[in-house]
């Protein structure tokens, strides 16, 4: 038996044991056991990243920026001292290529799409400024330039924003815009305030709305406004996302986590975007229980689900401590895209990104 298959089975008998046990003492040894199986399988990943990184700091193929973004941010997700050892070098070198890319903050297009880039990229570089902020071992980097540099791509994605609210895939492109680019320019621009960025809220307050006017009925967001797709992954991102918002809104909330409990994390593992859905799923219910963490339903119903996906995230990984190539996106990108979002996945319970918590971070 393979030792992946070892870490997959012992985490489903410590799944199933925790719902099943009453004793509470036991339980919290159970959790631990299965936080260290995670962390051990996030590690692995961490490593891979680490030694597969390209000579000029970049990670992927066609979208290098955007992937290179998701694995800086797990680099910062996974640790509370993220500078330091190998893993601090690449991370530097990442944030590095993103800065190499860009020009007055506007960041270069690749493939299709603009704005998914601009997106991750910014999110990027200030979750990169804010964790130097407490970290003790200081990054070897001018972090001053990076909060620059996020000051102004904040900017560019406010002049982007097209006149409902959403943002288009380039810039000058109406009609292109949907779901999944207003997800990653308002993640952002909720990051660079949190650590004290200047942003327009106004244009901030337009990106949640336009999210919340692509809800349907069954709870479900449509790829673009007025499409009445309901989307499953793109569902994740919009709970992800207004999770975010200051004032909570209820309705549009429980009505998306009541469609994402309905599809299941099964479902999301079998479509075109399974890691991004997972991700964001994982990100939904993480904010969702810190809202209605006293509510024992609310509390087993978000655990049940990030479990499950934790699960198939495990059952994914590679010996080598890689993840493969699933979906559309992933299969142009090699290994390094789901690597680095399951590897971010796995850190979501351990709230270190500011956009992991409903409130933001109190700055030294």
């Amino acid at each position: 038996m393979s030792s992946r298959t070892v870490l997959l089975v012992t985490l489903c008998v410590l799944l199933v044991g925790t719902h099943a046990l009453a004793d509470e003492p036991s339980k919290a040894n159970e959790l631990q056991t299965e936080s260290e199986i995670l962390a051990a399988a996030r590690e692995q990943g961490l490593d891979w990243l680490t030694k597969n990184q390209a000579p000029d700091g970049s990670w992927g193929k066609s979208y290098t920026i955007a992937v290179t973004s998701f694995a800086c941010l797990s680099y910062l997700g996974a640790s509370d001292e993220p500078y330091i050892g190998a893993r601090g070098r690449g991370l530097v070198k990442g944030l590095q290529f993103l800065i190499a890319n860009q020009r007055d903050g506007q960041f270069t297009a690749q493939g299709h799409t603009w704005i998914h880039g601009q997106g991750f990229a910014t999110l990027a570089l200030s979750e990169a400024y804010g964790r130097s902020l407490f970290a003790k071992t200081k990054p070897d980097i001018d972090t001053q330039q990076i909060r620059d540099i996020a000051g102004q791509a904040v900017q560019v994605i406010a002049n982007n924003q097209s006149t409902s609210g959403g943002w288009w895939y380039t810039p000058g492109s109406p009609g292109s815009h949907e779901g999944s680019t207003t997800v990653c320019a308002v993640q952002a621009l909720v990051s660079a305030s949190n650590y004290g960025l200047e942003i327009d809220k106004s244009v901030l307050a337009r990106g949640f709305e336009y999210l919340k006017r692509c809800q349907n009925e069954d709870g479900g967001f449509d790829y673009k406004l007025g499409d009445a797709q309901s989307m499953k992954e793109g569902t994740a991102g919009g709970v992800a996302t207004l999770g975010l918002m200051k004032k909570f809104d209820y309705s549009v909330m429980i009505k998306g986590y009541n469609f994402l409990l309905k599809i299941t994390p099964a479902t999301i593992s079998q479509g075109q975007f399974p890691y991004y859905g997972q991700f964001y799923g994982c990100m939904g219910m993480h904010l969702l229980r810190q809202e209605f963490g006293g509510d024992e339903a609310y509390r087993e119903n978000t655990s049940q689900y990030i479990a499950a996906a934790h699960k198939d995230m495990l059952s994914w990984q590679q010996e080598d401590g890689a993840w493969p190539p699933k979906g559309w996106v992933a299969s142009s990108e090699g290994e390094a895209y789901g690597t680095a979002f399951a590897t971010l996945l796995l850190s979501v319970p351990e709230s270190r990104l500011s956009i992991y918590n409903r409130r933001p971070p109190k700055l030294p």
